[in-house]
């Protein structure tokens, strides 16, 4: 009898935790929900910060090793410092004069890094914008569908590059159907090479740096 009633206990206990907004773990580094928005305190730091079907908004000053969710958009204030920031269905935000160490991910959602900010990895997503306003980006840009900006001094070391459907494992859903635009403005910096394996505008403002351009679809505006 004893052991039946501790069971449905544990069992009222979980479905709980399950079904409140936002939970946290003991020891008061990480902060989860499974349904609804998880939300870091400005200055605070914090191991893992997660959702399933909710957004994670990121204070600012925060320190965090990694900013995740599933069905959600990742909103991180000015002068956070990241591990990692991904999500599949949504959008990333990234403040300015932040700092992610590794990547900053999403499939289904566009990405936005702004200024005097640092991504030590690669930028990556399939069906969304990458737009770098005065930020470095250490790695490549990675898409297949969406359109690429930057802006006011924006620096990509290690190079873009626009995948087909047929060659990436990642991501799903349909080809658009015009060519992915590319604008690079007349103080940014490309530095590897520029890797089109689909249609694509490509506008180089004068004064640009950029590296070799490879892909036989390519427009020069």
């Amino acid at each position: 009898m004893k052991f039946a009633t501790l069971a449905v206990i544990a069992f009222i206990t979980f479905v709980a935790w399950a079904g409140s907004p936002v939970s946290q773990a003991g020891d008061g580094r990480n902060l989860s929900s499974v349904n609804g928005t998880v939300t870091a305190s400005p200055g605070e730091t914090y191991g893992t910060l997660s959702a399933v079907n909710g957004n994670v908004k990121v204070g600012n000053g925060v320190t965090a090793e990694i900013a995740k969710t599933v069905n959600g958009e990742i909103d991180v204030g000015d002068n956070a410092r990241l591990g990692e920031a991904k999500t599949v269905n949504g959008s990333l935000d990234i403040g300015d004069d932040v700092g992610i160490t590794g990547n900053a991910t999403t499939v289904n959602g566009g990405v936005e890094v702004g200024k005097r900010s640092r991504v030590g990895g690669d930028v990556t997503t399939v069906n969304g914008e990458i737009e770098i306003d005065g930020a470095e980006v250490a790695g490549k840009l990675i898409t297949r569908n969406g359109d690429i900006d930057l802006s006011d001094g924006a620096r990509v070391r290690g190079g873009i590059h626009i995948k087909t459907k047929s060659d990436s494992s990642w991501g799903w859903g349909k080809d658009k159907d015009e060519p992915v635009k590319v604008h690079i403005c007349s103080t940014c910096i490309v530095d590897g090479e520029l890797r089109f394996d689909r249609a694509v505008e490509l506008r180089v403002d004068d004064g640009a740096k950029i590296g070799p351009v490879i892909g036989d679809k390519v427009t020069r505006r």
